[in-house]
């Protein structure tokens, strides 16, 4: 009987532990749904004040848009040398228009976008941005331009 007593004994032990295990894992990991259109919609705000901004020429708060981590690796005096060449050579921006945008849920939330953009001076070019969304605000993490529209597959 003693022999008995100890298998069941054992076995009631391990079931337990898995059951404490269980829940403090539960308890250990913050689960937070990810709504694709809300992440895509702060994004697209973060678009619309870039370009106002850079209408603008408020140089300092586009570099504020950037999220510290990309601010870390970068040249402050550079990025607004090349923002600013970047402005007398396409001019103001007189449409933008999001052609794709995709949502990588790894944390940080990743929004990337392309638009197709219409400027007084340069013609038409691409923006390609990429967001990480925290704290429910959309930081910049990397943009860049290139000449031309895109066109998605499927989309002529």
């Amino acid at each position: 009987m003693n022999k008995h007593f100890s298998k069941f004994l054992n076995s009631n032990l391990k079931f337990v532990f898995l059951v404490f295990a269980v829940l403090l894992t539960a308890n250990c990991i913050s689960v937070k749904p990810i709504y694709n259109a809300d992440e895509q919609a702060k994004a697209e705000r973060s678009v619309a004040e870039f370009n106002r901004l850079y209408n603008e020429q408020n140089l300092e708060e586009l570099y504020n848009m950037f999220d510290t981590e990309a601010r870390q690796s970068m040249n402050k005096d550079e990025v607004l040398n090349n923002m600013k060449q970047s402005f007398e050579k396409t001019g103001k921006i007189q449409s933008a228009k999001l052609s794709e945008a995709k949502i990588f849920p790894s944390p940080p939330i990743q929004v990337r976008m392309i638009y197709n953009v219409q400027s007084e001076k340069g013609g038409d070019f691409q923006e390609w941005f990429i967001w990480v969304n925290r704290d429910d605000k959309a930081r910049l993490l990397q943009i860049q331009t290139f000449p031309g529209t895109d066109k998605p597959e499927g989309k002529e």
